[in-house]
C-alpha cells in the first residue's frame, strides 16, 4: 500500500525531511527509490531475492501452460531457475527443454555457437506446429513478426491474426518440436517481466528491444513473443498480464486463478524485500556510526 501510494520511505524522502544529504541507495551505488527497492537494488542479498522472486513466478506461469495438456512437450528451453527449484513446484519439464539456451536446430546452418550463447534468452521457449487450415502469413516488419495473443503487432498499427496454433485441434503431443518442419514452426518466446505498476510501457519496450535481433535469426516459419508483465506491487494488466496468458491457450478459469497466484505472490515478496532493505539498511547505518565514533575517540596520531 505505501508504495502505491507513494509513502514508501527511501532515500528521496530522507533528502525531503532534512534526514540525510544524499539520494543514493545506502546499500548499493545507485539512486534510491520506492521501484528501486523492489526491483533494482543492486545489493547481493536483495538481487538474489528479487531474482527469486521473478524465477517464481515464472515456474507458476509455466505451469499453468503445462496444465493445458497441449503445449508441457512443445517447451525446448527455460530459463527459469534450476532443475531442483523446477522438481520442487512438482513442475515436469521434458528432457528437451533442460537446457538454457535456445537450441541450434532453431539458428541457420553453421550460425556461430558463440553468437548463439551470447543472443538473448527469453524465460521459456515454445515450439508448436502451424496448422495447414489456419497457416499464418509470413509478415516482414523490420524482418521479424510479432505478435499478442490474437494481435499482430505492426509499426503501422495492429490487424487481427489467426490464433496461434497451440490449440487442442493441433494436438502439438504428437510432434517432437524438433521433427517439425522449419516451415511450419511457429516458435513462442515468452518473457515475463515486472515493471512499474503506473508505467508498464517502459518495460514492455524493454522486452521488445531485447528479443528483436533473436526474433530476426532464427529459421522459423513465424515467432510470436508473449511479453507478460507484473506490476512490482502486484498490478495485474488487462492488455499486458491477461491477455498474454489467453494467447498461450490458457481458459478463462485458469488465467484468473493464475492471475491471482500471481498478485498474491508480488505482492507477499514486496513486503519481504521492504522488510529485507530496513533491516540491511539499519546494519550499515550502525556500523557507520560505529566507525565515526570510534575514529572520533582516537583521533590519529599526527606525527
Amino acid at each position: 500500500m505505501k508504495y502505491r501510494t507513494g509513502t514508501l520511505f527511501n532515500q528521496k524522502h530522507a533528502v525531503l525531511f532534512k534526514l540525510s544529504t544524499s539520494q543514493t541507495c545506502p546499500l548499493c551505488p545507485q539512486v534510491d527509490s520506492a521501484l528501486h527497492i523492489l526491483s533494482g537494488c543492486q545489493h547481493t542479498q536483495i538481487s538474489n531475492m528479487i531474482t527469486k522472486s521473478q524465477n517464481l513466478s515464472c515456474r507458476m506461469i509455466l505451469k499453468a501452460i503445462s496444465k493445458t495438456g497441449s503445449l508441457e512437450s512443445c517447451i525446448v528451453s527455460k530459463d527459469i531457475g534450476s532443475n531442483e527449484r523446477t522438481t520442487m513446484q512438482n513442475l515436469q519439464i521434458p528432457e528437451t527443454a533442460e537446457s538454457r539456451n535456445v537450441p541450434n536446430w532453431l539458428f541457420q546452418p553453421r550460425f556461430p555457437d558463440k553468437d548463439r550463447f551470447t543472443s538473448s534468452r527469453s524465460d521459456f521457449v515454445m515450439i508448436t506446429p502451424i496448422a495447414a487450415k489456419t497457416q499464418k502469413q509470413q509478415t516482414n516488419v523490420g524482418g521479424w513478426v510479432l505478435r499478442s495473443g490474437r494481435e499482430k503487432l505492426r509499426e503501422t498499427g495492429s490487424t487481427p491474426a489467426a490464433p496461434p496454433a497451440t490449440s487442442r485441434a493441433t494436438n502439438p503431443r504428437q510432434h517432437r518440436p524438433k521433427d517439425v518442419n522449419k516451415t511450419r514452426r511457429d516458435i513462442h518466446l515468452v518473457e515475463i517481466k515486472y515493471c512499474e505498476d503506473t508505467r508498464p510501457q517502459n518495460q514492455l519496450n524493454v522486452a521488445k528491444e531485447q528479443h528483436k535481433d533473436l526474433c530476426n535469426i532464427l529459421q522459423v516459419a513465424s515467432v510470436t513473443l508473449h511479453i507478460i508483465l507484473l506490476g512490482v506491487g502486484g498490478t495485474i494488466y488487462n492488455t499486458h498480464t491477461l491477455k498474454p496468458f489467453k494467447g498461450l491457450s490458457l481458459d478463462f478459469q485458469r488465467v484468473k486463478k493464475l492471475a491471482s497466484k500471481l498478485h498474491v505472490h508480488s505482492v507477499n515478496f514486496a513486503a519481504k524485500l521492504v522488510h529485507t532493505r530496513r533491516a540491511l539498511s539499519s546494519t550499515v547505518i550502525n556500523s557507520h556510526q560505529e566507525s565515526v565514533s570510534g575514529q572520533s575517540c582516537n583521533p590519529p596520531d599526527p606525527h
